[in-house]
Protein backbone atom coordinates (compact mmCIF):
# COMPACT_ATOMS: atom_id res chain seq x y z
CA UNK A 1 0.00 0.00 0.00
CA UNK A 2 1.84 3.09 -1.40
CA UNK A 3 5.23 1.08 -0.46
CA UNK A 4 4.27 0.60 3.28
CA UNK A 5 2.94 -2.35 4.95
CA UNK A 6 -0.57 -2.51 6.46
CA UNK A 7 -0.63 -2.94 10.11
CA UNK A 8 -2.51 -5.98 11.14
CA UNK A 9 -3.27 -4.09 14.39
CA UNK A 10 -4.92 -1.15 12.43
CA UNK A 11 -7.35 -3.80 10.14
CA UNK A 12 -10.90 -3.32 11.11
CA UNK A 13 -13.03 -5.90 9.56
CA UNK A 14 -16.51 -4.78 7.48
CA UNK A 15 -19.37 -7.36 8.77
CA UNK A 16 -22.33 -5.58 7.23
CA UNK A 17 -22.89 -2.62 4.91
CA UNK A 18 -25.77 -0.67 3.97
CA UNK A 19 -26.78 3.00 2.85
CA UNK A 20 -28.78 5.71 4.63
CA UNK A 21 -29.83 8.61 2.59
CA UNK A 22 -30.97 11.91 4.25
CA UNK A 23 -31.78 15.78 3.05
CA UNK A 24 -29.40 17.11 5.32
CA UNK A 25 -26.37 15.14 4.80
CA UNK A 26 -23.90 15.22 1.56
CA UNK A 27 -27.06 16.94 0.16
CA UNK A 28 -29.35 13.68 0.22
CA UNK A 29 -26.85 11.67 -1.78
CA UNK A 30 -26.90 8.10 -0.33
CA UNK A 31 -23.78 7.56 2.14
CA UNK A 32 -22.22 3.86 2.57
CA UNK A 33 -22.50 2.26 5.84
CA UNK A 34 -20.32 0.02 7.72
CA UNK A 35 -20.66 -2.40 10.48
CA UNK A 36 -17.20 -3.07 11.64
CA UNK A 37 -15.93 -5.22 14.48
CA UNK A 38 -14.08 -3.04 16.58
CA UNK A 39 -13.22 -5.87 19.13
CA UNK A 40 -9.39 -5.67 18.36
CA UNK A 41 -9.70 -1.99 17.97
CA UNK A 42 -10.92 -0.41 20.91
CA UNK A 43 -9.26 3.38 20.46
CA UNK A 44 -11.87 3.52 17.13
CA UNK A 45 -15.00 2.37 19.01
CA UNK A 46 -13.85 4.68 21.96
CA UNK A 47 -13.71 7.90 18.80
CA UNK A 48 -17.06 6.70 17.51
CA UNK A 49 -18.76 6.94 20.90
CA UNK A 50 -17.07 9.85 21.96
CA UNK A 51 -18.39 11.96 18.89
CA UNK A 52 -21.76 11.95 20.10
CA UNK A 53 -20.67 14.40 22.87
CA UNK A 54 -18.27 16.53 20.90
CA UNK A 55 -17.42 17.83 18.22
CA UNK A 56 -16.29 16.55 14.58
CA UNK A 57 -12.32 15.45 14.96
CA UNK A 58 -9.25 15.31 12.35
CA UNK A 59 -9.44 12.57 9.99
CA UNK A 60 -7.24 11.80 7.31
CA UNK A 61 -8.23 9.38 4.62
CA UNK A 62 -5.95 7.37 2.36
CA UNK A 63 -7.22 4.85 -0.54
CA UNK A 64 -4.22 2.41 -0.75
CA UNK A 65 -3.45 -1.39 -2.85
CA UNK A 66 -0.77 -3.95 -2.81
CA UNK A 67 1.62 -3.27 -5.86
CA UNK A 68 1.38 -6.71 -6.20
CA UNK A 69 -2.45 -7.92 -6.03
CA UNK A 70 -5.29 -5.32 -6.98
CA UNK A 71 -7.45 -8.19 -5.37
CA UNK A 72 -8.22 -5.65 -1.68
CA UNK A 73 -8.00 -1.98 -1.93
CA UNK A 74 -7.55 -0.22 1.72
CA UNK A 75 -8.95 2.79 3.43
CA UNK A 76 -6.20 3.88 5.44
CA UNK A 77 -8.07 6.24 8.57
CA UNK A 78 -5.67 8.26 10.49
CA UNK A 79 -7.49 10.26 13.56
CA UNK A 80 -6.05 13.13 14.77
CA UNK A 81 -8.72 14.06 17.67
CA UNK A 82 -11.02 13.58 19.65
CA UNK A 83 -8.87 10.41 19.92
CA UNK A 84 -5.76 9.71 17.81
CA UNK A 85 -5.83 6.28 16.10
CA UNK A 86 -5.27 4.95 12.80
CA UNK A 87 -7.81 2.33 11.16
CA UNK A 88 -7.43 0.35 8.02
CA UNK A 89 -10.36 -0.94 6.11
CA UNK A 90 -9.73 -3.71 3.62
CA UNK A 91 -12.73 -3.70 0.52
CA UNK A 92 -12.62 -7.02 -1.38
CA UNK A 93 -12.86 -5.68 -5.05
CA UNK A 94 -14.80 -8.93 -6.62
CA UNK A 95 -17.32 -8.65 -3.19
CA UNK A 96 -17.34 -5.23 -2.09
CA UNK A 97 -16.13 -3.03 -4.73
CA UNK A 98 -19.58 -1.40 -4.72
CA UNK A 99 -19.08 -0.18 -1.64
CA UNK A 100 -15.69 1.89 -2.74
CA UNK A 101 -17.95 2.87 -5.49
CA UNK A 102 -20.46 4.27 -3.48
CA UNK A 103 -17.61 6.13 -1.10
CA UNK A 104 -15.88 7.54 -3.55
CA UNK A 105 -19.41 8.67 -5.14
CA UNK A 106 -20.72 10.37 -1.93
CA UNK A 107 -17.28 11.11 -0.57
CA UNK A 108 -18.60 10.00 2.95
CA UNK A 109 -18.88 7.24 4.86
CA UNK A 110 -20.56 6.25 7.81
CA UNK A 111 -19.29 3.96 10.26
CA UNK A 112 -21.22 1.95 13.27
CA UNK A 113 -19.29 -0.16 15.13
CA UNK A 114 -20.45 -3.67 16.14
CA UNK A 115 -22.17 -2.61 19.75
CA UNK A 116 -24.49 -0.14 17.81
CA UNK A 117 -25.67 -3.38 16.33
CA UNK A 118 -24.59 -6.08 13.66
CA UNK A 119 -26.86 -4.32 10.70
CA UNK A 120 -27.54 -1.43 9.60
CA UNK A 121 -30.91 -1.13 11.02
CA UNK A 122 -30.24 -2.16 14.11
CA UNK A 123 -27.91 1.08 15.04
CA UNK A 124 -30.30 3.76 13.30
CA UNK A 125 -30.18 5.91 16.67
CA UNK A 126 -27.05 4.64 17.89
CA UNK A 127 -23.69 5.68 17.67
CA UNK A 128 -21.87 6.01 14.47
CA UNK A 129 -19.86 8.38 12.73
CA UNK A 130 -19.98 10.08 9.39
CA UNK A 131 -16.56 10.35 7.90
CA UNK A 132 -15.54 13.20 4.65
CA UNK A 133 -13.55 10.79 2.14
CA UNK A 134 -12.64 13.98 0.19
CA UNK A 135 -11.48 14.61 -3.47
CA UNK A 136 -8.10 14.85 -2.29
CA UNK A 137 -8.49 11.21 -0.85
CA UNK A 138 -7.58 10.44 -4.43
CA UNK A 139 -7.45 6.85 -6.08
CA UNK A 140 -6.19 6.98 -9.41
CA UNK A 141 -6.22 3.15 -10.40
CA UNK A 142 -9.82 2.56 -9.13
CA UNK A 143 -12.09 3.41 -11.92
CA UNK A 144 -9.72 1.13 -14.26
CA UNK A 145 -10.09 -1.58 -11.54
CA UNK A 146 -13.30 -1.67 -10.87
CA UNK A 147 -14.29 -1.48 -14.52
CA UNK A 148 -12.25 -4.52 -15.60
CA UNK A 149 -13.30 -6.25 -12.09
CA UNK A 150 -17.30 -5.96 -13.24
CA UNK A 151 -16.61 -7.21 -17.43
CA UNK A 152 -14.46 -10.01 -15.82
CA UNK A 153 -17.22 -10.96 -13.30
CA UNK A 154 -19.84 -10.23 -16.57
CA UNK A 155 -17.45 -12.56 -19.05
CA UNK A 156 -17.59 -15.65 -16.15
CA UNK A 157 -21.59 -15.17 -16.83
CA UNK A 158 -21.37 -15.99 -19.98
CA UNK A 159 -21.38 -12.30 -21.89
CA UNK A 160 -18.72 -11.77 -24.79
CA UNK A 161 -16.01 -9.41 -23.98
CA UNK A 162 -17.59 -6.53 -26.12
CA UNK A 163 -20.89 -6.85 -24.07
CA UNK A 164 -19.15 -7.63 -20.82
CA UNK A 165 -17.13 -3.67 -21.51
CA UNK A 166 -20.95 -2.49 -22.60
CA UNK A 167 -22.44 -4.43 -19.06
CA UNK A 168 -19.76 -3.38 -16.44
CA UNK A 169 -20.51 0.77 -18.09
CA UNK A 170 -23.95 0.40 -17.60
CA UNK A 171 -23.56 -1.07 -14.14
CA UNK A 172 -21.64 1.92 -12.88
CA UNK A 173 -23.98 4.59 -14.84
CA UNK A 174 -26.67 3.21 -13.17
CA UNK A 175 -25.01 3.06 -9.96
CA UNK A 176 -24.25 6.22 -9.98
CA UNK A 177 -27.86 6.98 -10.52
CA UNK A 178 -29.33 5.46 -8.27
CA UNK A 179 -26.62 6.97 -5.47
CA UNK A 180 -27.32 10.54 -6.57
CA UNK A 181 -30.70 10.87 -6.64
CA UNK A 182 -31.32 13.48 -3.84
CA UNK A 183 -33.81 12.67 -1.01
CA UNK A 184 -36.54 15.23 -0.23
CA UNK A 185 -37.52 15.95 3.00
CA UNK A 186 -40.76 14.52 3.33
CA UNK A 187 -39.17 10.98 3.08
CA UNK A 188 -37.13 11.70 5.82
CA UNK A 189 -40.04 12.83 7.91
CA UNK A 190 -41.37 9.58 6.80
CA UNK A 191 -39.31 7.05 8.30
CA UNK A 192 -39.30 8.46 11.91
Amino acid sequence: MFGTKVDERSVVAIVADGMIGHPGVQSGRLVPVLVIDCTCHTALETLIHAHKDAPPGDVVCTWGWSRFSRKVVYLALQFKQPVATFATIPFDVSRQGVLVESILNARAVYLQPTSSGARVSEGMDKPKIILEVPATASFPIWPDLYRRELETQYRSQGLAKSQAKVAAQQHIALLRDVQFRRRPAQDCQSET
